[in-house]
């Protein structure tokens, strides 16, 4: 390969073969930028529509190359010679993740003909494609060790939970002798006792029953909610229309007492899940009713049962009570929260209902309406 006219001796012609046999992009460029040879591998790398070996882009600016210019790329290249490095907008070529322009190693060559500069521009695309590599496998780094500080947090919390729950449990359990002894005794004195007490003191006594009450339904509640997140799932064949009418038979006392009304819609369909916790969904549902409903009107509760196969089914628990806040839908799921503070409740009823819901890969949704009631829905498919 020779040098073009003006680079006619012996040495040049060594001197530019020895560059453009290297296995790096490489072009040999005089002093205003035009290029008077380059290796295949600069034409294939950032002219891939030349014909390789024709020499297409002798003679051409290399600013034809670039989204440069013609003056900014000859600004550039003189001054790369005194850094040693420059970098330029290529049309085409490889390109790094941090920049997208390509770097340049800048050198001069020497030349016989009197007065006359060269410059031998080189792109090394191995360091590229190493300090890529490098880069890829510094993150993979990264990541591995943060997936495997995810792990050992995700176990953490798991071992934490399942003390939780265990403590939750015990507590609940153990606290249920008291309770129903205190209760108890309570109910005795209340009813042989209480007619010669003074007034302040019968006070004092229904304080204490009530509060024994909310204790008593707090541990129960509890129990359940240990229940939903630990007990081992016994999945059977239910039909869903026979677990509403359970569901339903067990709070009868309760519906006559507030003189509500419950309507069943639908044939029913049949789902595979736990009965118990199945009925503690439904009865949780029907009692939140219940406790949040309108005082200056009766109670209705109407359910629907709907779908027409196992990707379909749904069941919705709807009635006329005080509703909640629609902004709270997401909320009212979650343990302790409570719409109504004025009213005696927990706040654990319902996310016992999503936690069992989720236990059954099933969905449990929540909407409502202030002062018009609430509805809530699962989906079983």
């Amino acid at each position: 390969m020779e040098i073009p006219a003006g680079n006619d001796s012996l040495e040049d012609e060594l001197l530019g073969k020895a560059y453009l046999a290297s296995p790096y992009a490489s072009f040999i460029l005089d002093w205003n930028g035009r290029i008077l040879v380059c290796n295949r591998r600069a034409e294939r790398s950032f002219a891939p529509s030349a014909q390789p070996g024709s020499g297409a882009l002798n003679g051409t600016s290399i600013s034809k190359l670039t989204l440069l210019e013609t003056e900014r790329v000859v600004e550039r290249l003189r001054h790369g010679t005194a850094q040693g490095a420059t970098t330029l907008p290529m049309t085409a070529g490889i390109r790094t993740a941090a920049s997208p322009e390509t770097e340049f190693r800048v050198s001069l060559l020497r030349s016989n003909a009197q007065g006359e500069r060269l410059i031998l521009l080189t792109h090394d695309q191995l360091r590229i494609t190493a300090d890529s590599l490098r880069q890829m496998n510094e993150l993979r780094s990264r990541l591995n060790s943060q997936l495997h500080s995810a792990r050992d947090a995700n176990l953490k919390l798991q071992e934490t939970l399942l003390t939780m729950e265990a403590f939750a449990h015990a507590a609940s359990h153990d606290l249920r002798t008291p309770i129903s002894t205190l209760s108890g005794s309570l109910h005795y004195f209340w009813k042989h006792y209480a007619d010669g007490l003074p007034e302040t003191a019968r006070e004092f006594l229904q304080h204490m029953t009530r509060a024994t009450q909310q204790m008593d339904r707090l541990t129960t509640e509890l129990l359940d909610h240990s229940v939903s997140t630990s007990a081992r799932i016994n999945v059977q064949e239910i039909s869903a229309q026979d677990a509403v009418s359970e569901a339903c038979t067990s709070l009868t006392q309760e519906l006559q007492a507030c003189g509500g009304q419950i309507r069943i819609n639908g044939d029913g369909f049949l789902l595979h899940a736990d009965p118990t916790l199945l009925h503690l969904v439904l009865t949780n549902l029907l009692s939140n009713a219940i406790k949040y409903r309108q005082p200056d009107r009766p109670l209705q509760i109407t359910i629907d049962l709907s779908g027409a196969g196992r990707d379909q089914w749904k069941m919705s628990v709807a009635d006329n009570g005080t509703g909640f806040d629609p902004e709270d839908r997401h909320l009212i799921l979650q343990p302790f929260h409570r719409a109504h503070r004025e009213i005696e409740g927990s706040g654990i009823g319902l996310s016992t209902c999503a936690e069992i819901c989720r236990r059954h890969n099933w969905l449990l949704t929540a909407d409502a309406e202030p002062g018009k009631g609430a509805v809530f829905t699962i989906s079983f498919g």
